[in-house]
């Protein structure tokens, strides 16, 4: 089950540290980054940028029958939607979803599906800043139509009114400025999606294996997206290999089908691996497990350097015969 990450919009409640800690971190400063990156190919194929109402109509009546979710983005532009009032206590500047977040000229009306309050987890100075750059910034909302448990209707649509209302399971939020990303915020829903598409995705025959999303080492979310796209590249590239290499003789030893966590080290500055150790293996090979974590470390990342440093990630791996 995804994990509900945020609490209290409309009616006002108090938001636990454990529940603020199911967010993942992604700031960076403007001039970090060139622009807004795409989703990885296998996650993309499920990914809707829609431009106009007519595009959540469509979304709203496929959401119906479809058996995966598809992630649906909307941007917000500057004038359209404001932040809350800043919490110091838990280090949260929300979002102001109270009448509803208004798109396409305000016939569209999306609310956070359990009245939960969204935003980003920053500190004081960041807060302040964002806050005096907020007229000039695009408010951009990846979201799942309806409820986790596809109960419910998705969407209420009111002719008579020429309003679409819509619930929105949130899965990150991203604040652009002149197409460059100045913060994002994801959640826990964005990385069980991308588990559940990448789930039986491991291309080829015969002994293989495939990395899946990979976490912030302190389990506080996903990794940010440029490196989650190294990752995607890999698995088709020498590491893949690398990992088939792996398995293959651990399954000449006895070694069954399953998953293996490593936990390696990325140099933000140089993108660099060091340090890979198993944390978790399911194989029954720990000669195997030690090889797959030793492939792991010729993996060459963005540098990132607004991350400042060494910075941790649990990354599953996936195995096949």
């Amino acid at each position: 089950m995804i994990s509900t990450i945020l609490t209290g919009a409309g009616t006002r409640g108090t938001l636990p540290c454990m529940v603020r800690a199911a967010f993942g971190l992604f700031l960076v400063a403007a001039s970090a980054v060139a622009c807004l990156s795409p989703m990885a190919a296998s996650a993309q194929e499920r990914t809707i940028r829609m431009r106009e109402l007519s595009d959540l109509h469509r979304a709203c009546q496929r959401a119906e029958g479809e058996e995966r979710r598809t992630l649906q983005i909307i941007p917000f532009s500057a004038g359209t939607w404001r932040f809350g009032p800043y919490e110091a206590s838990e280090g949260f500047l929300p979002i102001d979803t109270r009448r509803n977040l208004r798109a396409f000229d305000g016939h569209a009306e999306l609310f956070p599906a359990r009245m939960e309050q969204v935003g980003f987890i920053v500190g004081p100075d960041r807060a302040a800043e964002l806050r005096r750059r907020a007229g000039q910034l695009t408010l951009r909302v990846a979201f799942f139509l309806g409820f986790d448990e596809q109960s419910g209707n998705r969407c209420l649509i009111r002719p008579a009114a020429g309003v679409t209302t819509v619930r929105m399971d949130v899965a990150f939020l991203v604040l652009v400025q002149s197409g460059r990303m100045v913060a994002r915020q994801d959640t826990d829903r964005l990385r069980a999606w991308r588990d559940d598409a990448e789930h039986d995705a491991i291309p080829g025959r015969g002994p293989r294996g495939a990395m899946s999303a990979a976490s912030l080492g302190d389990r506080a979310g996903v990794a940010p997206e440029p490196w989650q796209q190294t990752i995607a590249a890999e698995n088709r590239g020498a590491t893949a290999r690398a990992l088939g290499v792996c398995h293959a003789a651990g399954v000449a030893r006895g070694a069954g089908d399953g998953q293996v966590v490593v936990r390696i080290a990325v140099d933000s500055r140089s993108g660099q691996v060091s340090n890979p150790e198993v944390e978790l293996s399911s194989i029954g090979d720990d000669e195997e497990a030690a090889c797959i974590a030793q492939a792991l470390s010729r993996l060459q990342f963005v540098p990132i350097p607004a991350l400042g440093g060494r910075v941790v990630l649990s990354v599953p791996v996936r195995l096949l015969r």
